[in-house]
């Protein structure tokens, strides 16, 4: 095989975005257990860990994996055609931008965890 096709460049672009979409759903897992602590932190707002912290942590993998294109400055993937180190580059690329979004919006999210706790136990303090 002398050099690549559109169908394994295909395949390098929807594996990074499965390894983004898989790594998105492995780090909601991990971060199960610290459900009970959350939902005292966001006593009235329950959806906010179901829907809110799950759907954003997610998504946020696969924007980070679908910001990267695959095209030059001239909308061809040529280039990628002729070289199977700048495919597999790019692959690299895609899902280390996923990555660099999910701790982006991971770091977001403990923020808003922080100060929910501050405003917690400010409420809580005797007077």
């Amino acid at each position: 095989m002398k050099s690549w096709t559109d169908f394994h460049i295909a395949i390098v672009y929807f594996a990074g975005l499965f390894v983004a979409l898989a790594s998105g759903i492995i780090i909601v897992q991990y971060l199960r257990p610290f459900k009970v602590v959350i939902r005292r932190l966001v006593n009235k707002f329950e959806t906010l860990w179901t829907s809110s912290f799950v759907s954003t942590t997610i998504l946020a993998g696969l924007l980070g994996a679908m910001a990267i294109s695959f095209r030059d400055c001239d909308g061809s993937y040529d280039y990628l055609l002729s070289s199977k180190r700048e495919t597999v580059l790019k692959g690299f690329e895609q899902v280390s931008n996923a990555f660099v979004y999910l701790a982006i919006v991971l770091g977001l999210w403990l923020f808003i965890f922080m100060v929910l706790r501050m405003t917690r136990n400010k409420k809580n303090l005797p007077t």
